[in-house]
């Protein structure tokens, strides 16, 4: 019966989510929600005092009023998980919610691209040629468009890089509508040459919407749909390019791994027995993905013995809220509780320490290479992929290129994923609980809530953009030649 009436509940909320939840029901799941943050996110304290939470969280209750909407919810509960600034947390509508609400045409319609401070148009569509910049929509200036839509991104820290990158993801569309709610339009003021002109767009189905996505204008270097990884020779041999797009390969016993494995053996060994001075890593395409791929990378590419991390921690090794655990998997919770009790099973400080055992020291590999490394970054780069470029970029011979990433230089909160659902609104809550400090040394260009600064920062014009120029590979290549 309740089953039934959580499924009443989802369909009349369709489109705009009209319906209204009473006040109560509303500040019951907020409630809840900040309990579960209380006893079961590790990293909630990582980058704001235990006061300043707190009032966070007052201070956002206190805007759920009797007229609140769904979505106006959801934005309020998403205000303190982007506060908190963790690149895993997630905060999902239900798929059958999802599911309608992909059905209405409320969507944006184009695509962008976000460039120094700027947003362009993605695609030409209607009467908007391609690299337009926008001025305003529905006369909203495109600064504050592009502030009130990227807070929808989840980043460490205090990271806004990542915010902006993700306006020209397929996920725009939603974050649109979650800012603004269902528009009967978009008037779209933009600049085509020396003159402004605007256009009224309607707005578009989700299918719709992505098929103009798909479609929009892709630089021939962006390989995203390219191999996981690959390496050539570059300047008649004298320079080699490593890119590793991602390392979601895999953990350690699987097929995805051992190739891996396998590949940068043989990469590192060609390049000991043919040296070279100059390699270039780019991994800025890289989200992040299994230990330990990173790792295993970092060790063909360090002088120094590393760990994963300083230290890693849970609050519990009892899964809390057992009632409002969403299990994808039969018997989730209980290994997930065996698995805590033995990976995290040293207790100080009501905390529950990673066992030491599970950290082991690493040791470069004997084909390591020792010349002049250029890790080539981006806004897109998190979780085990920021780790590795974090561990990178301590190393005082590298140098970082690109602009600084998604993921944090001195620790992130990760590992462990876990989701729960509010039971009045449906929402899926979703993050990790494992906080760990990676093993990073303190740098001056690096503050704490930071993600990886680059040595040099790098960002294209629009011209450069639409040219399909690699700028930041580009200048990779002439700080080597210089």
């Amino acid at each position: 019966m309740k089953h039934l009436l959580t499924i009443f509940l989802l369909l009349i909320l369709v489109c705009e989510c009209r319906a209204q939840i009473s006040r109560r029901q509303l500040r019951n799941d907020f409630d809840l929600f900040t309990r579960i943050y209380e006893k079961a996110n590790a990293g909630l304290y990582k980058h704001h005092s235990k006061q300043e939470i707190d009032s966070t969280f007052r201070a956002n209750r206190k805007l759920i009023q009797k007229h609140t909407s769904y979505r106006e919810f959801y934005t309020i509960v998403w205000k303190v998980i982007d506060f908190t600034g963790s690149c895993h947390n997630e905060l999902s509508f239900p798929y059958s919610l999802k599911k309608e609400l992909r059905k209405q045409k409320i969507f944006f319609p184009l695509p962008l691209k976000y460039l120094n401070h700027k947003l362009y148009s993605n695609l030409e569509y209607k009467t908007i040629p391609l690299g337009s910049e926008l001025l305003s929509v529905n006369g909203i200036a495109a600064k504050d468009f592009a502030i009130e839509v990227s807070r929808y991104t989840s980043t460490d820290g205090y990271n806004l890089t990542g915010k902006y990158a993700f306006l020209e993801t397929g996920l725009l569309f939603f974050y649109i509508y979650l800012a603004y709610g269902e528009q009967d339009s978009f008037t779209i003021t933009y600049r085509d040459g020396s003159e402004i002109k605007q256009q009224v767009l309607e707005p578009l189905d989700y299918k719709d919407a992505l098929e103009n996505y798909r479609t929009r204008f892709i630089p021939a270097y962006h390989n995203n749909q390219g191999p996981d990884y690959f390496f050539h020779y570059t300047d008649s041999s004298k320079t080699g390019l490593l890119t590793v797009n991602t390392f979601g390969l895999g953990g350690p016993k699987s097929e995805g791994h051992k190739n891996y494995a396998a590949f940068l053996d043989s990469v590192f060994t060609d390049l000991k027995t043919h040296p070279i001075q100059n390699l270039i890593v780019d991994i800025r395409e890289n989200g992040g993905g299994n230990d330990p791929n990173d790792l295993l990378l970092y060790s063909y590419l360090t002088k120094r013995n590393f760990r994963e991390n300083r230290s890693a921690f849970t609050l519990f090794n009892s899964v809390p809220f057992k009632q409002f655990y969403v299990e994808e998997e039969t018997d989730e919770i209980a290994d997930l509780e065996k698995d805590l009790k033995s990976e995290h099973n040293i207790r100080k400080n009501n905390r529950f320490y990673q066992n030491e055992q599970l950290n082991p020291v690493w040791i470069p590999k004997t084909n390591a290479f020792t010349g002049k490394l250029y890790l080539l970054v981006s806004p897109f780069v998190a979780s085990a992929g920021s780790l590795f470029a974090g561990m990178v970029k301590s190393d005082e011979e590298s140098v970082v290129v690109g602009q600084e990433t998604l993921g944090g230089y001195y620790g992130h909160t990760g590992h462990i994923s876990v989701s729960y659902q509010l039971p009045e609104t449906g929402l899926l809550l979703t993050f990790s609980i494992v906080d760990l400090e990676q093993d990073v040394q303190e740098l001056p260009d690096q503050k704490k809530g930071e993600g990886i600064k680059p040595d040099f920062t790098v960002e294209q014009t629009i011209e450069e953009y639409l040219e399909g120029r690699d700028m930041v590979l580009e200048f990779a290549r002439n700080l080597i030649h210089r």
